[in-house]
C-alpha cells in the first residue's frame, strides 16, 4: 500500500513539474542592443513584433537603448549620444564576453549568440526555436548584468518610447514654463512703468 502512495504521489509530482519545465524551456529572451532612429534597428523590431503576433509565447524581446541618436554637430566624425550610461557599460560588458568590438546597432543576443546587424533574421529566429527544447540555453546577458549589479528591467524601454524623446520632451516643456514666466514678468514691467508714467503725468497736471 505504501508503496502504491508513494507511485502516486511521484507520479503527481512530475506532472506538476510538466508545465514548470515547458515555461522554462519557452523562456528565451532576445536582447536588442539599439539606437533611437537607426533603421536597421526598426528592421528587427518589424520582423520580431511580428513574430510575437504570430505567437506571444516564443519569446521576451527587451530593447535596452544604449543610444539617443547621433551628435552631427562634431563633424567631421559625428559621434553617438549615450542616453543611458548603464546600458553602455552592459553592452560592452557583453560584447567583451563574446570577444567582439562594438560595430552598431542593433546588437543582438540570444543565449550564446551573438550578431552586430539585423541581417539573417530568419535565421537567428530559427535558433530561438531550437532554444525552446534546448536544455543547454543560458541566458548569458542576465548574468552578465547580475555580476555588475545591473537591473535589466530598468534598462528594458518599450520599442516606441525612446528615452531621448522623453527628456526632449521634458526639456520642451520645461522651455515653454521659463518662456511664460518671462512673458508674465515683461508684462508686469509694462504695467509698472506704465502706472508710474500716469501718475507722472497727472501729477505733473
Amino acid at each position: 500500500m505504501k508503496k502504491i502512495i508513494l507511485s502516486l504521489i511521484t507520479v503527481l509530482v512530475l506532472i506538476m513539474m510538466i508545465p514548470y519545465s515547458y515555461a522554462k524551456q519557452n523562456n528565451v529572451k532576445v536582447y536588442m542592443f539599439t539606437k533611437n532612429g537607426c533603421t536597421y534597428c526598426e528592421q528587427a523590431f518589424d520582423f520580431f513584433e511580428k513574430k510575437l503576433k504570430e505567437n506571444p509565447d516564443d519569446f521576451e524581446l527587451i530593447n535596452i537603448e544604449v543610444w539617443c541618436g547621433t551628435d552631427y554637430t562634431t563633424q567631421p566624425n559625428p559621434s553617438w549620444i549615450t542616453g543611458n550610461e548603464q546600458a553602455l557599460s552592459l553592452m560592452e560588458k557583453v560584447v567583451e564576453h563574446f570577444g567582439q568590438s562594438i560595430e552598431g546597432t542593433p546588437t543582438i543576443v540570444v543565449g550564446d549568440h551573438f550578431q552586430s546587424s539585423a541581417a539573417d533574421l530568419d535565421g537567428l529566429y530559427d535558433k530561438i526555436t531550437s532554444y525552446k527544447t534546448d536544455k543547454k540555453y543560458t541566458d548569458v546577458v542576465a548574468n552578465i548584468a547580475k555580476e555588475n549589479n545591473i537591473d535589466i528591467d530598468e534598462l528594458n524601454v518599450p520599442h516606441g518610447s525612446a528615452n531621448c524623446d522623453i527628456l526632449a520632451n521634458e526639456d520642451e516643456d520645461s522651455s515653454s514654463v521659463s518662456n511664460r514666466d518671462l512673458v508674465i514678468i515683461a508684462g508686469i514691467f509694462v504695467v509698472l512703468i506704465g502706472g508710474m508714467t500716469g501718475l507722472i503725468i497727472i501729477s505733473k497736471k
